[in-house]
C-alpha cells in the first residue's frame, strides 16, 4: 500500500514497506552483550578478576580475526555489527578459568574464521560459531579441560584468584546410565546460584543466566519457546528415565551447559530454525539429544553436540515446515527443496 510522505512541505507517494525500526544487527548483538553481563559478573565473583581478562582476550581476538580476514579478502569490514564481540565473549565464558590464553585465542579464531567467515559471514553460517569452537576445543584439548577448579572468589588464593583444587563435574556423577544423585553432587540451591561449583565460568550461576534470558525475552530478541522447550524437554526425558525422581531431573537441569546453551546459543538467528513450527522442532530436538547423550555417554554433557546436530538439520526442518502463503495450495519452495529436486 502506498503512503503519503511529507518531504519539505510536499506530499509524495512512496511504496511500502514503511516500517522504521531500530532492530539492526548491531542493536540485536548489543542486547546479547548486555544479557551476558549477569553471568559475567557472577563468574567474576566466583572465580576472580581473571574472568574479565578472559572475556577481553576472547572479544579482542574475535574482533581482530574478523577485521584481518575481511581486510585480506577485500570484503566489507563488518566488525561494527558487534557479532564478533558476542562470539568472542561466548567462547571465553564457555571455558574454565584455568584455560590458557592460547586456548581462548584459538577458540575465537576458529569460531570467526573457520565457522563464520569461510561460510560467508554473519547470517550465512550453518553452525553456531561459539558452540563449534567449544566442541572443537573439547575434542582436541581435553587434557586441559579434564578437571575443574573449585571457585575461590575475588579474594580466593591460588591460580588466578581461585583455589587450585581439581574437581569432577556434577554431570560425571549423574550421567552414563545413572538414575540417582550421589552425595558428591551439590544441593539444588547451590547448583542454581553457583555456590561451590566448578565448571565453565559462564555457566556456573543459573540464576545469573536466567536474568539474561528474561532480559532477551523482554527485549524480544529471542523467542521464549526455544530455551523453554529445550530445557523442558530435557527435564521430561530425565523424569521418565529416573521414574520421576525430582532431585535427579532438577540436578540435570541445573548442571552443565544446558541453561547457558539454551539461552545464548540455541537461540542464534543464523544457525537455528527460522519458521515458527521449525523453532519448536529445533528446541525439542536439542532437548532430546542432550538427554540421550547424558544418559548414554561416559563423559556426559552433550549440549554442544546437540545444538550442532540440530544446526545441521535446521534447513531441512524449515523446508518441511515452511508456512503456506494464504491463497496458495502449496507452501513456497526453499533453496533446500530446489537442491533436493535437482539431485
Amino acid at each position: 500500500m502506498a503512503q503519503a510522505i511529507d518531504v519539505k512541505g510536499k506530499l509524495q507517494v512512496g511504496p511500502s514497506p514503511h516500517v522504521r525500526s531500530k532492530r539492526t544487527a548491531a542493536w540485536v548483538m548489543d542486547q546479547v552483550l548486555i544479557a551476558l553481563i549477569p553471568p559475567t559478573i557472577a563468574a567474576t565473583f566466583f572465580f576472580g578478576w581473571w574472568v574479565l581478562g578472559m572475556v577481553a582476550i576472547g572479544i579482542g581476538t574475535a574482533v581482530a580475526s574478523e577485521y584481518i580476514y575481511q581486510k585480506l579478502t577485500y570484503k566489507p569490514i563488518k566488525i561494527h555489527d558487534h557479532s564478533a564481540a558476542v562470539t568472542g565473549m561466548l567462547v571465553a565464558l564457555s571455558l574454565p578459568v584455568t584455560a590458557p590464553i592460547w586456548m581462548i585465542m584459538f577458540g575465537s579464531i576458529f569460531a570467526i574464521v573457520i565457522v563464520k567467515q569461510l561460510n560467508g559471514g554473519i547470517g550465512r553460517n550453518y553452525f553456531n560459531p561459539a558452540v563449534a569452537a567449544r566442541v572443537t576445543i573439547k575434542a582436541l584439548f581435553t587434557p586441559w579441560l579434564a578437571n575443574w577448579v573449585l571457585p575461590g572468589g575475588l579474594l580466593g588464593s591460588g591460580f588466578r584468584g581461585v583455589d587450585a583444587i581439581g574437581s569432577a563435574t556434577p554431570l560425571e556423577f549423574i550421567g552414563n546410565g545413572a538414575q540417582v544423585v550421589p552425595e558428591q553432587v551439590p544441593e539444588l540451591f547451590d547448583l542454581f546460584m553457583g555456590f561451590n561449583l566448578g565448571g565453565n565460568v559462564g555457566e556456573t550461576s543459573k540464576f545469573a543466566i536466567l536474568i539474561g534470558m528474561l532480559y532477551l525475552i523482554f527485549r524480544k530478541v529471542i523467542n521464549p519457546k526455544v530455551p523453554i522447550l529445550y530445557i523442558l524437554t530435557t527435564f521430561v526425558v530425565m523424569a521418565l528415565w529416573s521414574s520421576f525422581n525430582w532431585n535427579f531431573e532438577m540436578t540435570h537441569i541445573l548442571t552443565g551447559t544446558l541453561f547457558f546453551g539454551a539461552t545464548y546459543m540455541a537461540t542464534d538467528y543464523s544457525s537455528g530454525s527460522l519458521t515458527p513450527e521449525g523453532k519448536t522442532v529445533f528446541a525439542i530436538g536439542c532437548g532430546l539429544l542432550t538427554a540421550i547423550f547424558r544418559i548414554t555417554l561416559d563423559h556426559p554433557g552433550g549440549v554442544g553436540y546437540s545444538i550442532l546436530i540440530m544446526n545441521a538439520l535446521a534447513p531441512f526442518i524449515d523446508s518441511k515446515l515452511m508456512p503456506r502463503i494464504y491463497g496458495h495450495k502449496r507452501r513456497p519452495q526453499t533453496k533446500f527443496d530446489r537442491q533436493s529436486n535437482n539431485a
